[in-house]
């Protein structure tokens, strides 16, 4: 109810400044784009998915409370500051103090939340990049609205057969559609790297809190250097050199360990499969088809064709506990630590028996 209400004011506010038209059109628009960016998160997390309804809370929370937050706090701080020191000096704070602290610390609450709450939530480092992930990609779509609906009506405003205002138009598409959709994920997803090291070390309270907040310094340190390049005069191309130079890069080094992340997952949860085979969590012939993500996408297909939707929903579920419960299974074996270890050992055994119960029933 509060996520929606608070999504509710800032598409209020979109739409005070854009008008309604701007707002169906940034709205329509940022609809497409944001499945894209929320899909390649979802592919990052196929080896232990969580929760359907902690992703949906994470990309809600971006999209509305981060968003209605970050906005009222950054026209209420700008506010003090044009006050107190001048609107030349705000002019420029806001850009590069105001919107990147205030947007990625609301953004990164979430993540905090999940670091506080009882440990187990992030049981590796791919989960902070994940819940990162949709948290920045719920945040941008609400952000697009504004921005795509402000481009739209720009044009039209404008003489649609000016090449200037085509080549405008076409520019500022290419920026907020191709560049921009990824950008605020990245930026938390550095945080979310810092969070989730802090989930799974092992260290006391003061250096998880490094940790965390060193992802936080750097994600907010990112979001600086790329207002500032939209800001400087004098070159009209500056923020796509500082794109290509400081965000590019960013984001390869990203992708390359995220996707480093995943295949050690997997390759974590292989291993750790025989011991729950021996321990009694799992059937052991389970463990072939567990270790194989054609083979759980194979059983899912199999459950929905025998016996419905809620037996593949039921099988994926197991698939996803039993992967925790490897996860956790693998760290304890490697430092001792069993602390949440009971916990999932009980929630696999709870996913196993509602998926046998729905393999038992009948196709709806």
């Amino acid at each position: 109810m509060s996520a929606g209400a608070a999504w509710l004011a800032s598409v209020a506010w979109v739409a005070g400044r854009i008008g309604v038209d701007g707002l169906v059109a940034g709205l329509l628009l940022s609809a497409v784009v944001t499945p894209l960016v929320v899909g390649a998160f979802l592919w990052l997390d196929r080896w232990e998915r969580e929760r359907p309804r902690r992703l949906v809370s994470a990309f809600a929370w971006g999209a509305s409370i981060a968003a209605f937050c970050s906005i009222w706090s950054q026209e209420g701080l700008q506010a003090l500051v044009d006050t107190t020191v001048g609107t030349d000096f705000g002019a420029w704070f806001r850009p590069l103090v105001i919107t990147p602290v205030t947007e990625e610390v609301f953004k990164g609450l979430f993540l905090v939340w999940l670091l506080v709450r009882p440990r187990g939530q992030i049981t590796g480092l791919l989960d902070g990049v994940v819940y990162a992930g949709l948290a920045g990609a719920g945040f941008s779509f609400t952000e697009n609205i504004l921005y795509l609906g402000r481009t739209v009506t720009a044009f039209a405003a404008s003489d649609t057969s000016d090449v200037n205002a085509v080549a405008l138009f076409g520019a500022s598409l290419f920026l907020r559609v191709v560049m921009v959709p990824f950008f605020h994920p990245l930026m938390v997803a550095v945080f979310g790297l810092g969070v989730a090291a802090a989930a799974t070390s092992g260290r006391g309270g003061a250096a998880r809190a490094g940790l965390a907040l060193a992802g936080l310094l750097v994600a907010i340190t990112l979001h600086g250097v790329w207002d500032w390049a939209g800001l400087a005069g004098g070159d009209p191309y500056l923020i796509y050199k500082i794109y290509g130079a400081v965000m590019v890069p960013v984001f390869v080094a990203m992708t390359v360990v995220a996707l480093v992340l995943r295949g050690r997952e997997g390759r974590m949860i292989a291993a750790a499969l025989p011991v729950l085979a021996r321990d009694g969590h799992i059937a052991p012939e389970e463990v072939a088809s567990l270790a194989d993500l054609a083979e759980r996408r194979r059983g899912r297909r199999d459950a929905r064709r025998r016996s419905g939707r809620a037996a593949a929903r039921a099988t994926g579920r197991y698939q996803a506990e039993a992967s925790a419960l490897a996860i956790r299974t693998a760290r304890a074996r490697a430092t001792g630590d069993r602390e949440g270890l009971d916990e999932r050992a009980r929630a696999t055994a709870a996913a196993r028996a509602r998926m046998l119960a729905a393999l038992a029933g009948s196709p709806r």
